[in-house]
């Protein structure tokens, strides 16, 4: 990880990948209970089921992102 370190460019570059994964599965999970919501008629439920779901999956998924990083 040490010459990961060196280039800035490439430390922000991993930072704003990394904030997008939360964001993107965020979204994503808050999109599908939404349209699961419009289905079912069970809203907010599923809205706010899916967001929390796609938040951890965000983290979970910047956590596996960092241990890989960190392998090289």
């Amino acid at each position: 990880m040490k010459e990961s370190t060196d280039n800035p460019w490439k430390m922000m570059a991993i930072a704003g990948m990394v904030g997008l994964e939360v964001v993107f599965l965020a979204v994503g999970g808050s999109w599908l209970g939404w349209l699961l919501d419009e289905r079912w008629h069970t809203r907010p439920v599923l809205l706010v089921t899916g967001m929390l779901l796609g938040f951890i999956l965000g983290i979970a998924s910047v956590v596996y992102t960092i241990k890989a990083l960190l392998r090289e």
